[in-house]
């Protein structure tokens, strides 16, 4: 049969790759796209549609882009497919009754691990047998009807699974081949937020036994490593998609890492560096100098959260001074760290938040994001703030209050103020990840003694103290607005945020521009210093009979060549520094994909997921994203019209009523659905926060501009409701509606807007390369 599979590709998606390297070895053709943002499905659904497999396949792995999924589905339908859909991943697995209610057009999905039941799928489907017979599937029947069949056992031995199947060029970072590997699948932890394991605990509950940790050998993990790793040249860095790269006891990983180091020595890997997360109290110095001389360069640390009470709310079981401890002994090993705190949960508090500054504050020389914890579906914080009645939403995305109201107030203010900088793609608090990260490499790979490379370093330490430093100031000055501002003064609030998210942007453009300038320095470094290259070995027979023994040998060469960047349309990358004509060559930290930035998917980064609509449908439709991001540092970029040597305050008027305001967006008829078809069309309403505090429906925007000589006609869309806007720049900005023209005082100029509405506040920015066309 002919099968298609469709997800996130961002870091190369392992899961797909070992589903389409199951589905092969099967005799079944396979075709994997990535689908990274929803502005594809239309485009997908009219490639899938007439390329005509009889199966797609959807890796729904993230709450967050459970809607787009669901969309791409009913594209497909609506484009005249008809054949089987299947879903799977953690968010269809475990929402697998609403995926299958029979709106969306999805036949069937498949149960938690999925590469042994999608073989028996394929071929259920190809003798045009019963599903009943299919273990570890859940389908809708002849008479629609939500079945569930037996449960199929989680693979043990992950040696007996199939080696993931590349399916398009590898990346480089700094020149350096960049290859994604996984060595285990589970996690033993607990935590409350965590759908990883909440999916592992699901499939015991039903019957699939397994352990929450299952590891490959290291023998086996290795022999694949080599391969990629000689077939990209001999030099390497291997990300591990694992939940944890670390084990629970010291002695036991770094006894690992050693095993899997001797063995791509032997197999003659030049040079290897890893990169991987760990929990905080599985990291001891003793340990952290044992695997940096291994060539571990980075480990994400699962921080979580600082203040020992949140810690403790999520379940965490570490200690916050052990947090601390992990972080310094990373940096006094050389390994580069990064963290993330879920800063927000149901029991927040501002003496919270202040214990997590302060935390931040001592640990300025390392990267942060922060957010809130969300209740992922089936999660142990989803039970129990659905039991208490605190949910809202639906399965495409919960929402809740926090108790206290004054920290729900900060919550807002900070998803209002500071969404783009913690998680746009190319925002800073990914583009500083990434920066330490690029450093993390030059130091593996280029040759030790270099003043050039030394100066860098000192450059890169520098900034990222001053942007962490700076995060703590301004969420400090957050942390005072909650404090201290009538919670029922819904303008004086929104007034604030907004003022205070023009300051954020007027930040970004400081800190963009100094990452700007340091990466191209990096970059050029990287082109022209000396690489510090091993010995090459004879490979060990071994090894060459894996390669042998494996069907690699046709993506094998696809892969094989790489790419530096590749297509960062196809791949969801965001360009360097905002150019448009640049590529990342660095780790990119992106905020999308959910599960508490999990390894397995692609990304490490946190994730607010939506403010879910309580119904899916159509392909064109966005779903209402409330992401709670962190917050820069307050500068001088001038208003339209204001002093170039002094910020100018916000003093636009509460937005018009202009009638009463909506909360669905051009909400299809039943009879403007597709006519006889039996796929609902709807459009997804936004649902509102709680209406007791301001800032309960921020307007949803985005900035566009394009060149027109040397000057940039800039339009802001979005944002059906009656609005007032504020234009903020270093240069002249002529008009103050929808549509204004720009012309930028350099080439480090941004042009931000704050946009007020009834119910909420948003701020953009547009950086100039993010501007279509080219200068005049």
């Amino acid at each position: 049969m002919r099968l298609t599979l469709v997800g996130a590709d961002v870091e190369e998606n392992l899961g797909m790759g070992m589903i389409a390297a199951a589905a092969t070895g099967a005799g079944h053709r396979v075709e994997v796209l990535g689908f990274n943002e929803s502005a594809q499905i239309l485009d997908l659904a009219g490639r899938i549609a007439s390329s005509g497999p009889e199966v797609v396949g959807l890796a729904a792995q993230f709450q967050h882009r459970g809607l787009d999924f669901l969309s791409l589905a009913t594209a497909l339908r609506k484009s005249g497919f008809r054949g089987h859909i299947t879903a799977g991943g953690h968010f269809a697995t475990m929402g697998y009754a609403s995926v299958l209610a029979g709106r969306y057009g999805v036949d069937s999905v498949v149960l938690y691990d999925g590469e042994d039941t999608i073989i028996d799928l394929l071929a259920a489907l190809a003798a045009e047998r019963s599903l009943t017979d299919v273990a570890g599937i859940a389908f809708r029947n002849a008479g629609g009807a939500v079945v569930r069949t037996a449960p199929r056992c989680l693979p043990q031995d992950l040696d007996t699974l199939p080696i993931a199947q590349r399916y398009r060029p590898h990346t480089r970072h700094m020149r350096i081949p960049f290859v994604p590997v996984s060595g285990s699948r589970g996690c033993w932890a607990s935590c409350s937020f965590c759908s990883i394991t909440t999916v592992l605990r699901d499939a015991r509950a039903h019957g699939a036994h397994g352990k929450l940790l299952r590891l490959r050998s290291p023998q086996d993990v290795a022999a694949e490593m080599a391969v990629l790793g000689r077939a990209v040249g001999g030099s390497a860095i291997f990300c591990f998609h694992d939940e944890n790269f670390l084990l629970p006891r010291p002695a036991d990983s770094l006894a690992r890492v050693e095993a899997i180091k001797r063995y791509l020595d032997d197999a003659g890997v030049e040079r290897a560096a890893f990169v991987g997360k760990c929990r905080p109290d599985t990291l001891t110095p003793d340990l952290a100098r044992g695997l940096a001389e291994l060539g571990v360069i980075r480990l994400y640390v699962g921080v979580e959260n600082a203040s020992q009470r949140g810690a403790d709310h999520l379940n965490r079981r570490v200690a916050v001074a052990s947090m601390g401890q992990a972080l310094d002994a990373c940096s006094e090993a050389g390994i580069v760290p990064c963290y993330n705190l879920l800063l927000f949960e149901p029991e927040t508090s501002l003496c919270d938040v202040a214990e997590n500054i302060a935390f931040m504050r001592r640990h300025a020389e390392i990267p942060v994001n922060f957010c809130r914890a969300e209740p992922y579906l089936g999660t142990p914080l989803h039970h129990k703030l659905a039991q208490a009645g605190k949910l809202s939403g639906s399965f495409l995305g919960w929402d809740y209050r926090l108790a206290d109201d004054r920290a729900e107030l900060l919550f807002r203010i900070s998803s209002a103020a500071f969404r783009e900088r913690n998680f746009a793609n190319d925002g800073v608090a990914n583009r500083y990840m990434g920066l330490n990260y690029s450093c993390g490499v030059l130091d593996w790979f280029y040759r030790v003694g270099d003043i050039r490379k030394e100066r860098l370093r000192e450059r890169a330490h520098d900034l990222t103290k001053n942007i962490s430093l700076d995060t703590a100031e301004l969420l400090e000055q957050a942390l005072d607005l909650a404090a201290q501002l009538d919670p029922h003064d819904d303008d004086r609030v929104a007034r604030e945020t907004a003022r205070l998210g023009l300051r954020v942007a007027a930040s970004d453009r400081i800190w963009h521009a100094a990452l700007d300038a340091l990466m191209s320095d990096l970059r050029a470094f990287a082109a022209t210093g000396r690489r510090r290259e091993g010995a090459p070995r004879r490979p060990a027979g071994q090894i060459v009979r894996a390669a042998q023994g494996a069907a690699f040998a046709g993506w094998l060469a696809l892969w094989a060549p790489g790419c530096n960047g590749c297509n960062g349309s196809a791949l969801g990358l965001p360009p360097d520094g905002g150019r448009n004509d640049a590529t990342p060559d660095y780790l990119v930290n992106d905020p999308l994909p959910p599960d508490a930035g999990r390894p397995d998917q692609g990304r490490d980064s946190m994730v607010v997921d939506p403010v879910p609509p309580p119904d899916a449908g159509r392909p064109d439709a966005r779903p209402d994203y409330m992401i709670a991001d962190m917050l820069p540092y307050d500068s001088g970029p001038r208003d339209a019209g204001a002093s170039k040597d002094a910020f100018s305050p916000v003093s636009d008027p509460p937005p018009p009523a202009g009638g009463a305001l909506s909360s669905a967006r051009g909400e299809l008829s039943p009879a403007a659905a597709e006519g006889g078809a039996s796929w609902a069309d709807t459009t997804p309403r936004r649902s509102p926060r709680a209406r007791d505090l301001p800032l309960c429906l921020p307007p949803e925007i985005r900035v566009e501009g394009e060149w027109m000589g040397s000057v940039v006609h800039v339009c802001l869309a979005g944002a059906d409701e009656p609005i007032t806007i504020r234009w903020q720049s270093e240069g002249d900005v002529t008009g103050t509606d929808r549509h204004v023209i720009w012309t930028p005082s350099s080439d480090e100029d941004q042009l931000n807007v704050a946009v007020r509405s009834r119910e909420g506040v948003a701020v953009a920015e547009l950086r100039l390369g993010q501007v279509r066309g080219r200068r005049g």
